[in-house]
């Protein structure tokens, strides 16, 4: 089923920087994304054991983060189902340029 299109006002909301900063998702304690272009960024500078860590079983870290904090529930579900970090990178990569597009329709 394919997604309705985001809106110019809703790729904005999901593109900002979080606020307060303690908000912002710790890959580890010197790779932190503030917004979802960084956490797209960062998934795919991260190891396999900094992944797993964060997804691993029932856990997973980066969709609880991306539906909670950002508010984007398509990638959310997209990330609660992807099999490993390129998986889920390529996922986030996808939603930031599909967001971006939103925001400047021409390009």
């Amino acid at each position: 089923m394919a997604e309705a299109p985001v809106s110019a006002e809703i790729a904005r909301e999901y593109l900002r920087d979080v606020e307060p900063m303690w908000k912002a998702f710790w890959f580890h304690m010197h790779l932190v994304a503030k917004n979802l272009p960084e956490f797209a960024d960062g998934l795919a500078q991260i190891s396999d054991d900094v992944f797993a860590y964060h997804a691993s079983g029932q856990k997973n870290d980066l969709a609880a983060w991306v539906q909670e904090v950002i508010g984007d529930a398509v990638l959310a579900r997209q990330l609660r189902s992807a099999r490993n970090k390129e998986e889920s990178a390529k996922l986030a990569a996808e939603r930031v340029v599909e967001l971006k597009r939103a925001l400047n329709p021409q390009q």
